[in-house]
């Protein structure tokens, strides 16, 4: 699946070098499930959740173009394949102000290349699966802690956001003390 992820962003790239973008013009922050397998090898996911940074001379529909779905074999299900979904957005998460800071660039190709592509640290995407907090999202905050996310950083980062976070406090709030008695029990 993370050879998938990156040919996705090889795709992406080769697009961009073919318009003259110049070297780290799209930074791309990855996000949802791929982020959790890259951090983990745990659970996939079908569609790719990045935050592309707007770049210039590049429209967003033309980049949605860019990224074609690619197909790979699973070890597990078989004959997969990865879109990128363009409906994502992490505007509506709950994230510390430096995650984009904090993020880990992964040097998957040359810092030549248009598309700098970065994967949030463990903490950051386990604090953005507060917003939604569905079943699947308290599972994968679970993995997380299972492959060293520490308690106490996840609490100190989700009470970080907490201070500014434009959402409802109170559910916000309700989350972040579930996952913090569940895990702690």
């Amino acid at each position: 699946m993370a050879k998938a992820i990156f040919e996705m962003f090889d795709n992406l790239a080769n697009f961009l070098e073919d318009r003259g973008a110049k070297p780290g013009s799209c930074k791309a922050y990855i996000f949802g499930g791929c982020a959790l397998h890259l951090h983990t090898n745990a659970r996939g996911s079908s569609d790719l959740d990045i935050e592309l940074e707007a770049m210039d001379r590049i429209s967003p529909n033309e980049l949605v173009l860019a990224l074609d779905e690619v197909f790979f074999d699973d070890p597990e299900t078989g004959p997969s394949s990865i879109v990128f979904d363009p409906n994502f957005t992490p505007t509506l998460a709950p994230l510390h102000e430096d995650y984009q800071e904090d993020a880990i660039w992964l040097n998957w190709n040359e810092e030549d290349s248009p598309v700098w592509v970065y994967l949030v640290q463990k903490v950051d995407l386990a604090v953005s699966k507060l917003g939604r907090y569905g079943d699947q999202d308290i599972d994968d905050i679970h993995t997380l802690f299972d492959h060293g996310l520490s308690i106490e950083e996840f609490k100190y980062r989700a009470e970080e956001t907490r201070k500014y976070f434009p959402g409802n406090l109170d559910r916000l709030t309700g989350n972040i003390t579930h996952v913090i008695k569940a895990y702690t029990k």
